[in-house]
């Protein structure tokens, strides 16, 4: 399982959505990008993989939906703007799911570690709403 989960704010995920203007991280050719640090390690050989990798994006202590992948830039792309250590998509493959709860976390983390993403039907139970997020935080 390649695709990775991201923890950001509303307004990130926002700009990434292409919701609201100024967005520093659109490259000059109308991709959006996030950067890393360290690309993750099961995105290197991006050609290689079957299927296209999701990035998911959660907020407040939701998962809220994905993107799919376009590309993984290592060395980056001065042309389209684009940093090393990047990954980018279309923000018109942006996909809602059902919100699935997560700890708040820094830096990325592997979507398999998330089994309730990739249940055949997410039971009532873990469907939590952000009323109650913010309750459980106090």
């Amino acid at each position: 399982m390649d695709d990775i989960i991201i923890y950001t704010t509303e307004e990130s995920l926002s700009h990434k959505q292409d919701k609201l203007e100024g967005d520093s991280d659109k490259s000059n050719c109308g991709m959006y990008y996030w950067t890393f640090s360290r690309l993750p390690s099961r995105l290197k050989n991006f050609l290689e993989l079957k299927g296209r990798p999701k990035v998911y994006f959660a907020t407040k202590g939701i998962i809220r939906g994905y993107f799919e992948i376009a590309d993984v830039l290592e060395t980056g792309n001065p042309f389209a703007g684009v940093p090393a250590n990047s990954i980018t998509w279309l923000s018109k493959t942006w996909k809602d799911i059902k919100p699935i709860p997560t700890k708040s976390f820094q830096g990325f983390k592997y979507a398999d570690k998330v089994p309730e993403l990739f249940a055949k039907e997410v039971k009532d139970e873990t469907i939590i709403t952000e009323k109650e997020v913010y309750k459980n935080d106090k």
